[in-house]
């Protein structure tokens, strides 16, 4: 937190809270299996996370648009949600099916809207088109808002760092608008990626936006990268309850539901 935005003043006067703690999270949240372009099983990462204490993983595997990733088309997709069922059955953990749908340069997504309402929890991310002006990526982004599905922002300026920069939008007038809908905004962990950067993080929760913290885990080596997402909050000033998956699944299941 030390980045000389306040933090000194703010605790001298002691109104500073304590920032989000990895012990904090609950749940592990947008996570990818080999039904796309992620290398384990369901049960793999079930089990793995599980193993880590977490009480409840999101199955959000990329849909059909990302053709570099084996998007998962609806022909498979009946095939996912059947197997999530059966390791259900035989973890303890929480299973939340999910999609990291694509915003499409239209604006919308890329499932039929009678499909996105049976998922537990819709990301929407953009994976291409980056390169669109200013306006717009921001008027993109804006008629994605209005979206009934639309509840959380995956990797929200999808930076890679040292080899793609952030989009090109007007955040402030984008986090105004989310602040009006019931939309949180991710804190992505990977480490390529690690996006939200603090400032913007900082003039979200001004607003009372909601996160979550995810790792964007391809992998059960992912999972591990929880702690860059939790880093990363706390340099954006997060405190636990700004962040949805510090809450138990239920509670996490009907802020999130679609």
């Amino acid at each position: 937190m030390r980045e000389d935005e306040g933090e000194i003043e703010i605790a001298s006067a002691g109104k500073l809270t304590q920032p989000v703690e990895l012990a904090d999270i609950r749940g592990m949240t947008h996570c990818h299996t080999i039904y796309s372009d992620g290398r384990n099983s369901i049960e793999e990462m079930a089990l793995a996370a599980e193993a880590m204490g977490m009480r409840y993983l999101t199955i959000t595997d990329h849909s059909p648009s990302a053709h570099y990733a084996r998007g998962v088309g609806i022909d498979r997709l009946r095939a996912q949600w059947d197997e999530i069922a059966r390791v259900q059955e035989r973890v303890r953990i929480k299973l939340l099916k999910g999609t990291e749908s694509d915003i499409l340069e239209d604006g919308s997504l890329d499932y039929p809207d009678h499909f996105l309402e049976q998922f537990d929890i819709i990301i929407a991310s953009i994976h291409s088109r980056h390169r669109m002006d200013s306006e717009q990526m921001t008027q993109r982004l804006l008629r994605a808002l209005k979206l009934p599905f639309f509840k959380v922002w995956g990797h929200p300026l999808g930076r890679l760092i040292g080899s793609r920069p952030p989009l090109e939008c007007r955040m402030n007038q984008v986090l105004d608008a989310i602040a009006e809908s019931r939309c949180a905004i991710e804190v992505n962990g990977d480490p390529h990626r690690l996006d939200l950067e603090p400032d913007w993080i900082r003039a979200a929760r001004t607003r009372g936006i909601k996160f979550i913290i995810s790792t964007d885990a391809h992998s059960i080596g992912g999972l591990g990268s929880l702690h860059y997402g939790v880093s990363m909050a706390r340099r954006g000033w997060l405190w636990r309850d700004e962040v949805l998956n510090s809450l138990d699944a239920e509670d996490f299941m009907r802020a999130v539901h679609p």
